[in-house]
């Protein structure tokens, strides 16, 4: 595709937004749990392994069972998103990859009550009880000696991805590997580091963004970022889902992920030094390749871009590329902008007031928001 195709799409990705963040401060059946008790009714664990993948076992945060960690496996925590609960996505694509493949205990959580439709607001602002929750069952495990620390790996989807940066507040060790896939975009932009994803949340963050003029982030978020057909669709979208290609590109994340587990060709992705260099096709052909998803190396870092297949299992394997380096080295590229720039994250809903790092009264949130044109975001 020629650079100038590409940078068309890529402005014309707005048409694709569907939605609206606000419609859920109107709505009475909307509600932030201000008592943000743990362990909490609005959430819940449930663990499964190939004994129990069709009978999983709920958990107690505070009453655990050492003998259902038995015998000692690595343990994997997914996170949904908005809308979501224990069998949404990332959960019904990952975790039936994981049991299949690896000898591993897995936990799904389920905050479905806290991030219904239509309460975006309502859900951005309850994802630190969902934290707080989930760090109090980590702290446990790995305290009581049930579950090594080092065996623990998080991975959220969409705003469970944010809810992964956010439990790292909480605990009282930080985790080992988080995976952010296509983590949540409005209500983040402006946002601190202690409420979005972020390198420091974990001694390893590896994150897939898929859609990135959407629903999901731009910019880098892990020590290694991964933006598989970089732009405004994914092959096969539109076709998927004609009504809300959003959607769709949304969640080829967790589903690429879950096609990583056991690919035979693999994600491969080349290194660039910015979205812009690679937007206009300037990337070295010689960069470094890296393997995306659950095999990734952890002494990774920077920005890797790649091409994916439009139907499963997507991996096309290491690109075959022609030599490319007396091309690039006609442009004199700079080599000190080695990453996305941190401040720029393309949105159609700019406009839409950031939350801050404190409480925000839901009134005062609506007489900011609501009638703002503009803003039909898609949120999950």
């Amino acid at each position: 595709m020629k650079p100038t195709t590409t940078l068309l799409l890529l402005l014309a990705g707005a048409c694709f937004c569907l939605g609206n963040p606000l419609l859920g401060l109107v709505d009475p059946s909307c509600f932030v749990a201000t008592a943000g008790v743990c362990p909490n009714e609005n959430v819940t664990f449930w663990l499964y392994s190939n004994a129990t993948r069709d009978d999983p076992i709920q958990l107690n945060p505070i009453d655990l069972n050492p003998w259902d960690f038995q015998p000692s496996r690595p343990l994997k925590i997914l996170l949904h998103g908005y809308t979501g609960h224990r069998d949404f996505a990332p959960n019904n694509h990952i975790r039936p990859a994981l049991l299949d493949n690896e000898d591993v205990y897995v936990i799904s959580i389920d905050y479905g009550p806290l991030v219904r439709n239509p309460c975006y607001v309502q859900a951005v602002r309850n994802l630190p009880l969902v934290s707080k929750c989930l760090a109090q069952l980590i702290n446990n495990l790995v305290e009581r000696g049930i579950v090594p620390h080092e065996l623990i790996h998080i991975i959220g989807f969409s705003l469970g991805g944010q809810v992964a940066g956010q439990t790292s507040n909480y605990l009282n060790r930080k985790p080992k590997r988080i995976t952010g896939l296509d983590p949540a975009k409005p209500l983040f932009i402006l946002g601190s580091n202690t409420r979005r994803l972020d390198p420091s949340d974990a001694e390893f963050v590896d994150v897939i963004h898929t859609d990135t003029l959407g629903r999901g982030m731009m910019r880098p978020l892990g020590h290694v970022d991964f933006y598989p057909n970089f732009g405004p669709l994914q092959p096969g979208c539109m076709e998927e889902n004609p009504n809300d290609p959003g959607s769709c590109n949304h969640e080829r994340a967790p589903r690429f992920y879950a096609k990583s587990i056991n690919s035979s060709l693999g994600f491969w992705g080349r290194q660039c030094s910015s979205w812009l260099v690679h937007l206009f096709g300037l990337c070295s052909t010689r960069s470094t390749l890296a393997l995306m998803g659950y095999h990734v190396s952890q002494q990774l870092s920077g920005s890797f871009f790649l091409k994916t297949l439009s139907q499963p299992p997507y991996a096309m394997g290491k690109p075959v590329e022609e030599d490319n380096s007396k091309y690039v080295a006609k442009f004199h590229l700079s080599s000190k902008h080695n990453e996305i720039e941190n401040d720029f994250e393309p949105e159609l809903g700019e406009s839409i007031p950031e939350l801050e790092d404190n409480d925000v009264d839901t009134n005062e949130l609506e007489k900011q928001l609501i009638w703002q044109e503009a803003l039909d975001e898609p949120l999950f």
